[in-house]
């Protein structure tokens, strides 16, 4: 059965329009843009149906906070009379279709029903490649995979997660979908990226200070600590703070109460912390760099995201995710890459990992005048680079044979019909044939 999320801040029609729906959809209700981006953290509709005005986050906010979890649900706006000039932002925005009131509820049917079909298409051709997202987090291989279920499984236990991983592989997008997806989701996440901050500022960054604690200081501050009460505090490159701050991020955790710089009087704080780095800090507690109490306090749960050239069966569907996001925003319609980039992007190094193929397409996007992405397309470093990653070619086989697998098992569940296999794949049909003629499937 298709699925269909309601979002309404108006208790009496989200009953209506999920009474409406209730024999052909299975539905799910969200009472405002917050609720919906909760329960796309856990379930993916085939279409959602959006109130243009609402009280804690406006449909076009919530808009672009669903694109940005996965670019590919279609969205349909119900605007109030008076506001079509909204409904067009929302078109331009990523908008399937809008509808106004005073609606007809089997026109609000025959939209609705249109936008799904595409929806679910789209679906079960992730599910046919096996790829999962996590907001905004896209992958098929293995290591993503366990790094999804380590997330479901311990997101709601409220204990401290370690993220390790080199820059660019999205532990920021980790922590916030570990955030989202636990009890915490209601309160505040708060980032801090300790290599950026330098290391005579730090603690009254994290902790605070009292109005007098030293020159300049002419009121009191909160640190980010207390201002992630509630929620979740992400402490980004741990790796870099420095042996004294280390101790009393120690004694916090231990003690769960905060002592700004210059006060004497004790704040409890309940927060949660997740904690990234790039480091290897386990060798830097053997060197004594980093305290071993404070590592094992960080490290209840131990979450690793490799980097890009480890995991070459994502590139694929990352570069699909991205062109999909970068055609909304600059009102293309790219259909692919070229053999020869994807087989560029397979044999590169990726030093960057997600983020620098993520600007890669950015980059290719709108520079593209055709709807294939060339070399000639790509940014310049990557044109000049004679770096690949050598001794891949059995990943490399196994990326193209996946592309291959998927465009058969598209063509099988559409009986043949080449029209709507490429709307499956999300693909035009002409992209459709040059693969086919690609892997001599004609």
């Amino acid at each position: 059965m298709k699925r269909l999320l309601i979002v309404d801040d108006d208790d009496a029609i989200r009953l209506s329009l999920a009474t409406a729906f209730k024999d052909t959809f299975e539905t799910r209700e969200a009472s405002g843009g917050r609720d919906a981006i909760d329960i796309l953290g856990e379930w993916l509709p085939d279409v959602v149906l959006l109130d243009q005005r609402m009280f804690d986050m406006d449909g076009l906010e919530t808009l672009s906070h669903i694109k940005d979890i996965d670019p590919d649900i279609p969205v349909v706006m119900i605007t109030a009379y008076g506001t079509i000039s909204d409904a067009v932002k929302a078109m331009k925005q990523g908008a399937t279709d809008y509808i106004q009131k005073p609606y007809d509820i089997e026109e609000v049917r025959i939209i609705v029903n249109r936008a799904a079909t595409i929806g679910a298409m789209k679906r079960e051709i992730k599910e046919l490649k096996g790829e999962m997202n996590m907001f905004g987090m896209v992958g098929a291989s293995e290591a993503m995979k366990d790094v999804f279920e380590t997330i479901e499984e311990f997101a709601p236990t409220d204990i401290n997660i370690l993220i390790t991983g080199p820059t660019g592989v999205g532990k920021e997008m980790a922590a916030r979908a570990i955030h989202h997806k636990s009890l915490r989701r209601e309160g505040v996440f708060v980032p801090i990226n300790l290599a950026a901050i330098p290391e005579s500022l730090m603690e009254s960054e994290l902790f605070g200070y009292d109005k007098g604690a030293f020159t300049g200081a002419s009121t009191s501050k909160a640190g980010k600590v207390e201002l992630g009460d509630k929620g979740t505090l992400f402490l980004d490159e741990i790796g870099d703070m420095g042996k004294t701050l280390q101790a009393k991020l120690l004694r916090f955790l231990e003690t769960r109460v905060v002592e700004r710089l210059g006060s004497t009087r004790y704040r409890p704080v309940d927060v949660r912390i997740i904690s990234a780095t790039n480091q290897d800090l386990s060798n830097a507690v053997d060197t004594g760099a980093f305290r071993e109490d404070l590592f094992y306090r960080l490290n209840t749960v131990y979450i690793n995201i490799p980097p890009l050239k480890e995991r070459l069966v994502d590139i694929s569907i990352l570069t699909d995710h991205f062109i999909s996001i970068y055609n909304q925003r600059f009102k293309k319609d790219i259909q692919d890459v070229s053999k020869e980039v994807m087989d560029r992007f397979l044999s590169y190094p990726w030093r960057g990992n997600v983020r620098e193929l993520m600007h890669t397409i950015e980059f290719g996007v709108a520079k593209c005048k055709q709807s294939l992405i060339s070399l000639s397309d790509l940014p310049p470093q990557m044109l000049s680079s004679q770096q690949t990653v050598n001794g891949e070619s059995a990943m490399v086989e196994e990326v193209k044979q996946l592309e291959r697998q998927m465009i058969q098992n598209a063509l099988i569940t559409t009986d043949s019909n080449r029209t709507k296999a490429a709307e499956l794949l999300g693909i035009s049909l002409r992209s459709l044939q040059y693969k086919l003629k690609k892997y001599n499937m004609v």
